[in-house]
């Protein structure tokens, strides 16, 4: 009735009694008043205004109403199916950044926006954040009459948290905003987050008494779980950890992350995986993150390749942390599971995960050697054909990798073959030969009268491993990978005997399937090797088997020199 009337009155004793009538009113039932104001006008009209600076002009009243405001502005439930705009908690929240700016100003409200920044300036971001994801209807509902000049509803949520950083004195931040280009990009629904990423990194520059309040508040909204601004809370929370003191706050801080963790959402496991990453390289919180080693290590094989990208560099920092039987136990079960990633599409975990490999190597100890032994053996396919890997940063890895496994296996002709880089003859020195056990590789043979038997079935477990693994590398999306993979399967099928005749049947079968690969270097190579095979299919391995080695290099060498002009 008030908002109504409001206009038409005239005389400056009504209005005097109509702005004390506010002020009491705002002062008893500040959560009806300022509910009831949002609804009668979401626009916030010159009327309007003069209602809030009646009801803001004494101090008991401006702290109720800007609590209230909060309050509104942190609700963002779902709309209703309701013609009221009460019942559009959006519509409201988004009426309350509209109307902010306008009492700004106001010397009672300034002071009071000071006192309450950090929750303030958080309520107002969260605000602009959900303006971005207002339905049509929530639109017009908001939009009663469209005015020539006035801000869409995410241009005005913009400019009430620029006003909020001028009026409190922080336009160096505002600006230094504007010129990164944070503000545009607050704008879009596409680039939003990056815009909260560069007002996170402009506001970790604010002095210590101001960074903690807002960290403090952070940690207060992700604390409760499955809120609809977890999201935009997280990645200001990431951006925030390295500048600010965890002392007292580490602990909450662990169990956000360890609640958010288990998020069906991948990009906010993506944020708390970045999270603990930076953590996982302090001194001071490192040993705190050990709690979400088994979680991570687990996860690695369901991950997506940008979650394995922080994975394993998170993996690798932990590692360093743990100590005898338990750094030896995961640094064995680590080593199990990383050789299904070191075919994967990205060539950063390509090569994250072929150095922790590495380091494994170094970390187990005692018993548990016998069983990372295994693990070696079943590695040393797939680091060989890396060693052709299209991504430079891979080839060295896998060079390095590669080299460590025939160190640890006490395989003295392959780490010969590793440390002066000669390719081709790696792959026929995995073929015809193996570790002698009496060199220190593993336990002697109890009877030495068994050990030509002992290593013939060595040997053949190694290639069926090997068949299986490079057969695979087929499909490989890399043409080098794929023609490393024939020449190796060619060395393999010239190695088979008439025992072997279901791994001869599987060497056929892979390379008949590659005869019309795309790349023609692949299929030429493919059908010589099947020729080749074809021809010979020796009983046995002939001692001379360095033929399949010179045919296949000569095929090679022949199929480069008529294609060079092409």
């Amino acid at each position: 009735m008030i908002y109504r009337s409001l206009p038409s009155v005239k005389a400056e004793p009504a209005l005097k009694s109509l702005g004390r009538a506010l002020l009491v009113l705002a002062s008893k039932h500040p959560r009806e008043m300022v509910s009831s104001l949002l609804v009668c006008s979401p626009t916030c009209t010159s009327v309007a205004v003069t209602m809030w600076r009646a009801m803001l002009s004494e101090p008991p009243a401006v702290e109720k109403l800007l609590q209230e405001l909060l309050r509104v502005l942190l609700n963002h439930s779902p709309q209703l199916e309701s013609p009221f705009i009460k019942d559009w908690p959006r519509v409201l929240a988004l009426a309350a950044a509209r109307m902010l700016p306008e009492i700004f100003q106001l010397p009672l409200v300034l002071k009071e926006a000071e006192a309450i920044f950090p929750q303030l300036f958080l309520a107002l971001l969260l605000q602009v954040s959900f303006t971005t994801k207002l339905t049509e209807q929530e639109v017009e509902i908001f939009w009663v009459e469209h005015q020539q000049g006035q801000l869409t509803p995410i241009r005005a949520a913009v400019q009430a948290l620029k006003l909020l950083l001028c009026s409190v004195g922080l336009q160096r931040q505002m600006e230094a905003i504007q010129e990164q280009g944070g503000w545009d990009a607050l704008l879009s629904a596409v680039t939003h987050l990056q815009g909260v990423q560069v007002v996170a990194r402009v506001m970790r520059e604010l002095p210590g008494a101001l960074r903690a309040p807002i960290f403090h508040q952070l940690l207060e909204l992700l604390s409760n779980s499955f809120c609809s601004w977890e999201m935009v809370a997280m990645v200001f929370l990431v951006e925030m950890l390295e500048c600010v003191d965890l002392k007292q706050e580490l602990r909450r801080v662990v169990k956000i992350f360890n609640t958010h963790l288990q998020s069906q959402s991948v990009g906010m496991q993506q944020l708390v995986l970045r999270g603990i990453l930076q953590l996982s390289e302090r001194q001071d919180t490192a040993r705190k993150m050990l709690v979400f080693l088994p979680c991570i290590r687990e996860q690695l094989q369901a991950a997506d390749s940008d979650t394995r990208a922080m994975d394993l560099p998170i993996l690798s920092n932990l590692l360093r942390l743990l100590e005898g039987d338990e750094l030896s136990l995961t640094a064995l079960g680590l080593a199990s599971k990383l050789p299904a990633l070191f075919s994967d599409e990205s060539g950063t975990v390509r090569q994250l995960s072929i150095d922790l490999f590495l380091k494994t190597l170094s970390s187990v100890r005692g018993r548990a050697k016998r069983k990372l032994r295994k693990e070696v053996f079943r590695s040393l396919a797939p680091l060989y054909l890396h060693l052709h890997d299209e991504e430079e940063s891979v080839v060295e890895a896998s060079q390095k990798a590669f080299l460590g496994a025939a160190r640890f296996l006490r395989w003295r002709r392959l780490e010969h073959l590793a440390e002066t880089a000669q390719l081709w003859q790696i792959g026929e020195c995995m073929v015809r030969t193996f570790p002698q056990p009496r060199t220190g590789s593993g336990p002697p043979c109890a009877d030495p009268a068994l050990f030509p038997l002992q290593l013939a079935k060595r040997k053949k477990s190694a290639a069926r491993d090997y068949l299986g693994q490079s057969l695979l590398y087929l499909r490989s999306p890399q043409e080098p990978l794929r023609r490393e993979a024939v020449r190796f399967i060619g060395l393999l099928g010239w190695h088979t005997t008439d025992e072997q005749q279901a791994e001869r049947e599987d060497i056929y079968r892979g390379l008949y399937r590659v005869r019309h690969d795309p790349s023609p270097f692949v299929s030429s190579l493919a059908l010589q090797t099947l020729k080749i095979l074809e021809e010979t299919r020796p009983p046995r391995p002939p001692r001379d088997s360095g033929q399949l080695f010179s045919r296949l290099r000569s095929a090679w060498r022949r199929w480069c020199s008529s294609h060079a002009g092409s």
